[in-house]
């Protein structure tokens, strides 16, 4: 056993320190190749590649680092060899790796959150980096190397604080102080104004435009933000803007506004994109090749040094210099620098005018897009590779009740790898545009509120309410007056779409009647799927109480029945007919224990009966109005998935942009666009603005005119004592010529004297009784008056 650890330890110490080095340079080539496919998170094993790579970089660079800045103290009174020197001067390319690529900082939320701490990081990094640099390289002489060691250390050092500011700026409280001051009014992108045929380019750039909007969701979706002016093209104009566009162009905005988001939170791009961050990309190619030449005339000839080691430099050395090249083409032609470029102060318009203007920065966009791997290789737009992938989940929970073959209580495990499908891969291109054109109408500034008003939400309705207000407009009020207060609504969002999955099922499973209209069933179905499974493998991208519990009790309790009923007679089934053999038996049931009471049903899952007794209320109505049925069953989860959108947690959907976003986000940034949500505001002040609801405001501003011109009936508004005319003529302050006939005073003291205005007595209310006349004075009689006389007299000669 000893023997073989010493062998063990006589190996590391020989090539420990190369192979971390060869296994950081290793990783930050593979953040490189990789970090571009997780926008979409289809693959899995690219994920883990990609988080292995991330974790490796970090711990062999920071290893290699501590070993190279410990192995020098032991011998520091010789001088150190060419071998030596060689390998102390890899400390500035791992540096380099800690830095990290453009195009990933951050794996997860969770490592911006972490910003401070790399800040420490850096300083003691960087007093590894220059302490071996000091005790190998400046104690051994060569100028050479020490040059292009120095300049490799700053250009390192330059990366690694450029990856802690990005870190630090990705952080979404850090967010607020970055779009103080953000107004689409400095941005004016040209998008075309037909609104329809909107390419990938166009959608980047007007999504550029209203990036400000989706900043301000993540930092805080309930804060109030001032509208911008009109005139500008922002605020509430620019919103307007959005939904002139078809619902594909709509789509394909957000989807670039997202992508644009996941810029901020897990790249370089809030840092690359400044006077700064483009200087360090200029520099940076001439420093590398300078660094190389240097150490070319260092290490030729290659006396006393190793080949492999040599090679292995030069390999780093070249690998540098490509990718500072690749991050310098990549950020002169990105979206971000027209942007930039676009946005700056009145006395740099002339950049703007020689790059932007001029068409030079289109031409070079469209030269580096003809040579992007995605044009040459697989022959798509550049700019594809932002929007979404439209991959998702769907779990239908009858269909998986039936898998189970062993008759089990333990749930199986619901992975979302597991369940990921593509949401309309395999469907027709009018299931995706029936889903965001009902979406689309009911925002209030879509095209459609102008046409259909009655059909339009304002931001309660959709923020408070997940099926109730589909309910209430559901044109046949006569016959289905009370379908709302029979179809039951959870109290708990998660145990409501667990109810109406059930209730959706058996619905659409054990009518009899052939469903025609198939898009509008397999939208049905898409949307109860999908969010049954954010139920099941994705409940952080709900609102409200994770209840994890009442899911696996319904699981087993449905498992039961099928164990029951079905199990025996459907050997041999596939998976689709067995769901609904299990759907027909609940029905079945049922309808056989239809007069007993809850009470007498011990044993039974209560979700499980909601479930059944909203399917069999949708059920009874079916003979006679089956489409209206399927649009009232499409609209109340069409509000389920806008109310799961807007109140889903903001840390959830930034989280979920670095696995491949998320329908639920795509919504919200919608609705964001519809209206900003403010705290406190309820019904009738949504309904004040003219943005939402413009009949009923127009309604509430009448009512309180009338009000208004009532008091003033009852309670007259005295006159206002008047105000003298000014006697002295000031220049520059009449708003018309001066009469002809104004006296001309030089003093005040020549003004002749005013008479001073008589106050009125005040009015009295129009219902008040007037005082009554003062009764004349009697008349008195001779002898009294004298008496009168007497008294008088009496008390002035002896006053009390």
């Amino acid at each position: 056993m000893a023997p073989s650890l010493s062998r063990v330890s006589e190996f590391w110490t020989t090539w420990g320190l190369r192979i971390t080095c060869y296994l950081s340079f290793s990783a930050h080539v593979l953040l490189v190749v990789f970090a571009r496919s997780r926008r979409h998170g289809t693959s899995r094993w690219q994920r883990g590649v990609l988080w292995l790579a991330y974790q490796t970089a970090e711990i062999t660079a920071t290893y290699a680092l501590g070993d190279l800045s410990l192995s020098g103290t032991d011998d520091d009174a010789a001088s150190p060899s060419r071998q030596q020197q060689l390998i102390a001067f890899w400390a500035p390319f791992l540096l380099l790796h800690l830095g990290g690529p453009d195009n990933i900082t951050a794996y997860a939320l969770e490592d911006n959150q972490l910003s401070e701490r790399k800040c420490y990081e850096i300083c003691a990094q960087l007093v590894g980096v220059f302490f071996t640099l000091y005790n190998y390289i400046y104690l051994g002489g060569s100028r050479a190397l020490l040059a292009a060691s120095v300049v490799m250390a700053l250009l390192a050092l330059a990366k690694y604080a450029e990856k802690a500011c990005a870190l630090y700026q990705g952080k979404l409280g850090n967010m607020r102080s970055s779009s103080e001051g953000m107004s689409s009014s400095h941005m004016d992108l040209f998008v075309s104004s037909s609104g329809r045929g909107v390419d990938n380019e166009q959608a980047l750039l007007y999504a550029h435009k209203l990036f400000h909007f989706c900043k301000r969701a993540m930092f805080d979706s309930s804060v109030h933000m001032p509208a911008d002016d009109d005139s500008s093209g922002g605020g509430y104009a620019t919103s307007v803007k959005i939904f002139s566009l078809e619902w594909k162009g709509i789509f394909k905005v957000v989807e670039m506004e997202l992508s644009l988001m996941y810029d901020i939170l897990y790249t370089k791009a809030a840092v690359v994109h400044t006077w700064k961050g483009y200087l360090l990309r200029l520099i940076s190619p001439v420093a590398t090749a300078a660094a190389a030449s240097l150490f070319w005339t260092w290490a030729y000839p290659e006396h006393g040094l190793e080949p492999a080691d040599v090679r292995f430099t030069y390999i780093m050395l070249a690998t540098a210099f490509l990718l500072d090249v690749l991050w310098l083409v990549r950020a002169l032609g990105s979206s971000w620098t027209y942007s930039f470029l676009t946005a700056q102060p009145p006395e740099l318009l002339w950049l703007q005018h020689e790059v932007v203007c001029s068409g030079r920065w289109r031409r070079l966009h469209r030269i580096l897009a003809s040579l992007d791997p995605c044009w040459l290789v697989f022959g798509k737009d550049p700019a594809s590779y932002r929007r979404w992938s439209g991959v998702t989940g769907r779990y239908n929970l009858l269909q998986e009740c039936t898998r189970r073959a062993d008759g089990s209580d333990r749930v199986p495990s619901t992975s979302s790898h597991k369940f990921l499908t593509s949401l309309f891969g395999c469907q027709k291109e009018d299931v995706k545009e029936m889903l965001f054109q009902r979406i689309k109408q009911r925002l209030p500034l879509s095209k459609d509120y102008q046409t259909h008003p009655e059909d339009a939400y304002d931001m309660v309705d959709i923020t408070t309410r997940w099926g109730h207000v589909a309910v209430r407009k559901f044109p046949d009020k006569s016959k289905l007056k009370d379908l709302e207060l029979k179809l039951n609504f959870g109290r708990e969002f998660q145990e409501d779409v667990l109810v109406w999955h059930i209730g959706t099922c058996i619905f659409l499973y054990c009518t009899d009647q052939p469903l025609t209209t198939g898009p509008l069933v397999k939208a049905i179905e898409v949307l109860s799927e999908y969010l049954m499974f954010l139920v099941a493998a994705r409940p952080h991208m709900l609102p409200g109480l994770v209840l994890r519990s009442l899911f696996e009790d319904t699981f087993r309790a449905l498992g039961q029945e099928w164990k029951k009923t079905c199990e025996a007679e459907s050997n041999g089934r596939s998976f689709g007919a067995r769901r609904e053999k299990l759907a027909m038996a609940l029905h079945e049931e049922s309808l056989e224990n239809q007069g007993r009471s809850r009470r007498e049903r011990d044993g039974k899952n209560l979700l499980m009966l909601d479930g059944i007794e909203v399917g069999m209320e949708l059920l009874k109505f079916h003979d006679e109005h089956m489409h209206q049925l399927l649009e009232l069953v499409f609209d109340v989860w069409v509000d389920k998935l806008m109310y799961a959108s807007t109140r889903c947690s903001r840390e959830s959907h930034a989280k979920q942009l670095s696995r491949g976003g998320e329908l639920t986000t795509i919504v919200w940034i919608m609705v964001q666009h519809a209206g900003l949500f403010r705290i406190g505001e309820t019904n009738d002040q949504t309904s004040d603005r003219t943005t939402y609801i413009p009949k009923r405001g127009e309604e509430e501003r009448t009512k309180k005119k009338e009000e208004e011109e009532k008091k003033k009936a009852d309670y007259p508004t005295p006159c206002p004592r008047p105000i003298p005319p000014p006697a002295l003529h000031t220049p520059g302050l009449w708003l018309e010529p001066a009469p002809d006939d104004l006296p001309s005073y030089t003093t005040w003291s020549e003004l002749p004297p005013q008479p001073e205005p008589k106050p009125e007595p005040p009015r009295a209310r129009p219902d008040e009784p007037k005082p009554a006349p003062p009764s004349p004075a009697p008349m008195l009689s001779e002898r009294a008056r004298k008496r009168r006389a007497r008294t008088t007299t009496y008390a002035t000669l002896y006053p009390a």
